[in-house]
């Protein structure tokens, strides 16, 4: 994972979304990819695609390595925000530092709010 750390981020290029989905791949993990045209469409399709039963994805109670932690937008019940959780740290692309960054569980909680686990 440290190899991500840096990696710049932009919303059409390289996105949250694009990197979990990236990192899980180099740890043999298959995760559906999504390619939206606007930050709040990305948010929508994800959004749609975690609330289906099929979306190949199952929340999980606690996390372990290599899980999907996502944020939810309390005020519109949708995506916020996601990363992948690895040793208690949760690796990401933050908007205002244009990269892949690592933060300790407690501080993404800190930024972003709630936060559920998918495997």
């Amino acid at each position: 994972m440290i190899k991500y750390i840096g990696k710049p981020y932009s919303f059409r290029d390289y996105n949250c979304w694009d990197f979990v989905v990236e990192a899980r791949a180099d740890a043999n993990i298959q995760t559906r990819h999504f390619k939206p045209k606007t930050l709040a469409n990305a948010f929508e399709i994800i959004t749609a695609q975690m609330k289906k039963i099929d979306n190949g994805l199952t929340l999980a109670d606690s996390p372990e390595n290599y899980d999907i932690a996502i944020s939810c937008n309390a005020r519109r019940l949708s995506l916020y925000h996601c990363g992948l959780y690895l040793d208690g740290d949760v690796f990401h692309c933050d908007r205002s530092r244009k990269q892949v960054v690592k933060d300790t569980l407690a501080e993404f909680i800190n930024l972003y709010g709630e936060i559920t686990f998918w495997r």
